[in-house]
């Protein structure tokens, strides 16, 4: 029978690929959102600047960009060496499309189920390689998820072939994976990625959104179809995305990790949907991780939480780098 022995939470932004000199480019396109979602509305560059009184003009500059920066690549080395150091096997990927692959449509939640997945260039250095790499998915447990998932009420998407990834230009002549995909590859698993299935969940684009709740109840489904697998593998469950962006609230960032560590789902569920809009949105594919990973005992490791800044009005990111890993490390 399958065994869960690892959750992991980790931000894909593309900040994280930048230099700190660089960061204050992605400001000036905030500054032309004219939806920028903050404490359950949207706002205007200028109407968000006023209200938060331009207060984080200090912390733009090189120097603390430099330093938020070299805190984020330690943190993600710290995950890379705790995702090895869990010897998984077999990995569930939670990730999502913003639009890269679902141009005409947009399930609300998706598994694939196709034999492989690809990665390089046009993609950018942030989520991938230099060169055309091929990873071996996994068909079968795919399935096997899929008709779990069935039988317990989800009528969800069968993706057998990856469409073309619009955001690469020129467009090449293979499928490249979502960003949310490419950076765990590249970033955690050292680009060589196990055997995996990823599952892409809309939290981004109403009205197919998956509410909170049924995020929790997904996390449940899922483990309970990785423990009826009949092999003996070692499964690793990783969520991509978060924390709040593209407006980084660190108060709320602070409530949700602690909701987070104490497996408060009521306390997820009960806040504002709202509040779970644009890049935040993200948040909902960690309760999934949590819920499959809460039964083997497991505490949240929080490596470190960043909140990154690229204008005076607090756009950015909230860098949340967390795992779940029950027990001593493996010793075989």
């Amino acid at each position: 029978m399958a065994k869960i022995v690892f959750g992991m939470a980790v931000p894909h932004s593309g900040m994280l690929g930048q230099a700190p000199e660089d960061w204050l480019t992605n400001g000036e396109r905030d500054r032309r959102n004219p939806e920028l979602w903050f404490r359950n509305r949207t706002w205007t560059y200028p109407e968000l600047e006023a209200h938060r009184e331009a207060a984080f003009e200090p912390l733009l500059t090189l120097d603390e960009r430099r330093s938020r920066h070299a805190r984020c690549n330690a943190a993600l080395d710290r995950m890379a060496q705790a995702w090895r150091e869990a010897e998984v096997d077999v990995a569930i990927i939670l990730g999502k499309d913003q639009k890269e692959i679902f141009i005409h449509h947009s399930p609300s939640i998706a598994i694939f189920s196709g034999a492989e997945a690809h990665n390089g260039p046009p993609q950018k250095a942030a989520w991938g390689p230099a060169e055309h790499r091929v990873h071996a998915t996994h068909p079968a447990l795919a399935r096997h998820l899929i008709e779990r998932f069935q039988q317990s009420d989800f009528d969800l998407s069968d993706l057998y072939a990856w469409p073309d990834n619009v955001w690469m230009k020129p467009l090449p002549d293979y499928p490249v994976v979502p960003h949310a995909f490419g950076f765990v590859y590249e970033r955690v698993m050292g680009g060589e990625p196990p055997p995996h299935v990823p599952v892409l969940m809309n939290c981004f684009y109403p009205p197919t959104q998956p509410s909170m709740a049924r995020c929790i109840r997904f996390g449940e489904i899922l483990r309970q179809a990785i423990e009826d697998w009949p092999e003996d593998v070692r499964v690793g469950v990783i969520a991509s995305g978060g924390l709040s962006h593209f407006v980084a609230d660190e108060d709320f960032d602070r409530r949700i990790m602690k909701l987070l560590g104490d497996y408060d789902y009521a306390g997820l569920a009960a806040i504002d949907d709202r509040s779970y809009q644009s890049g935040t949105s993200e948040i909902k594919l960690y309760v999934s991780v949590m819920m499959a990973l809460q039964h083997t005992g497991a505490q949240m490791t929080l490596v470190d939480y960043v909140p990154c800044y690229r204008t005076a009005a607090g756009t950015g990111e909230g860098m949340g780098f967390m795992y779940w890993r029950p027990g001593p490390p493996p010793t075989r």
